[in-house]
């Protein structure tokens, strides 16, 4: 109510009261209610004016709500949908802020650095690692805002071969200060090297076993005739012993020649197996007491057998695998140099394939030759041909398998034969 209509209501009011009739005393009673009457009016219509606003605003409220609900859930679903990418991804990813704070770790790169994913998350990055653990200065790189590209680095794993783990980076700088800093991708890329070392191998296997069976065609024919020259030579050589034994020693060197020239020209021709299923547990029992039987087994050296109770079956050339085993127990035997040794042959089941070790506490092999092991004519011991592993080589590669060497030397030599479990 306004301070004017009160005074009025207070002014016909009082002279209501002082009138002298009372017909005048009505007649200002009259005009008070018809002033209070107007003013009741307006405070209805403002009132209802008031609720309609308050009803607009009340429904415009429950509209923004609503976005807001919506947008929520919105928001919801994408942080969920990213999350659910960050953690499947076989590639591990790290954001660290321009304060060094790990903002973002997926479960992958906590598993191939080997930390807590939850402990590193919101933490300062130099509490876990040094400054250039990633192969560059992690300061630097924050506040000049460059880095690698991409880099290469080692990781030691306890039990195991080292990771090579590919490191890409990319800097964000459009963006808030707050939210300015380095995406760090890691990749582990030791299966890939593997495959490249194995691919590389059979290439120059192939070469080599081409080359060789050319260079084996064009010595034999001119290697006979040297031969036969030479027991002519010989036959007619009865009445000079001196020369007839020069003769005796050429016709010999052709032997041995020609035997060279046969096992190059079997080991050129691709492997062709006859698998059948056959238990590995009994097959390298077999090759144990063959071992144990042949003369050429030192006493001094002892054989340890690590092998399940159960069947282990496996699609098999039973030949030729047996062949491959005691290839590589033979060089687990010219390893060992000291009084004393050991050899352990190992059988285990993982996944999808059968893995055979066999190790040995021999003088091991350097690391500038391991690339070679598998090449043939390649060999470290006096008198060899360098084609014993090259073709245990192609008969685990003729199984679909795989075969790998870790050796350290002075401590041992140890090969892993991966074979599948079904043909």
């Amino acid at each position: 109510m306004s301070d004017s209509l009160f005074t009025q209501l207070r002014e016909a009011a009082q002279s209501a009261m002082k009138s002298k009739s009372v017909e005048d005393g009505m007649k200002h009673l009259a005009h008070a209610f018809a002033l209070f009457s107007q003013e009741t009016n307006k405070l209805k219509e403002a009132y209802f004016r008031l609720q309609q606003r308050f009803q607009s605003v009340n429904t415009e409220l429950e509209k923004t709500n609503s976005q807001l609900r919506q947008k929520l859930t919105e928001l919801k679903t994408v942080s969920s949908y990213l999350d659910s990418i960050l953690k499947n991804m076989s590639q591990g990813i790290i954001f660290i802020d321009k304060e060094g704070i790990v903002t973002t770790c997926n479960d992958a790169a906590a598993k191939l650095l080997k930390v807590d994913g939850e402990k590193l998350l919101f933490s300062n990055f130099w509490s876990f690692f040094q400054d250039d653990f990633f192969g560059f200065s992690l300061r630097e790189a924050l506040n000049f805002g460059l880095s690698k590209k991409t880099n290469y680095i080692t990781l030691a794993v306890d039990g195991q071969d080292n990771k090579e783990i590919e490191i890409s980076t990319s800097f964000v700088s459009n963006s808030p200060k707050a939210y300015q800093g380095i995406i760090i991708m890691l990749r582990d890329i030791t299966r890939l090297q593997r495959l490249q070392t194995i691919a590389s191998r059979n290439d120059r296997m192939k070469d080599l076993g081409e080359m060789a069976a050319s260079v084996a065609h064009e010595i034999r024919n001119p290697l006979g005739g040297i031969r036969g020259y030479a027991s002519l030579l010989f036959r007619d050589l009865q009445d000079s012993p001196h020369l007839r034994e020069m003769a005796h020693h050429i016709i010999e060197g052709t032997k041995a020649l020609e035997r060279l020239v046969s096992n190059v020209l079997h080991f050129s021709r691709p492997i062709e197996i006859q698998p059948e299923p056959h238990d590995l547990v009994a097959l390298i029992k077999e090759v144990y007491k063959f071992i144990k039987v042949d003369p050429a087994c030192p006493e001094n050296i002892k054989i340890e057998l690590h092998l399940p109770q159960e069947k282990f079956e496996a699609p098999i050339d039973k030949q030729m695998i047996r062949s491959a085993l005691l290839n590589l127990i033979s060089n687990a035997f010219q390893a060992i140099e000291e009084n004393e040794g050991f050899i352990t042959i190992a059988l285990m089941k993982r996944l999808d394939s059968y893995i055979i070790t066999i190790s040995d506490n021999g003088k091991g092999i350097e690391p500038h030759e391991l690339e070679k092991i598998f090449s043939p004519f390649f060999t470290t011991k006096d008198g060899g041909n360098g084609l014993g592993l090259s073709e245990t080589y192609k008969i685990i590669q003729a199984h679909f398998g795989n075969i790998d060497v870790r050796s350290q030397p002075k401590v041992g030599t140890t090969f892993t034969i991966t074979l599948p479990l079904k043909k």
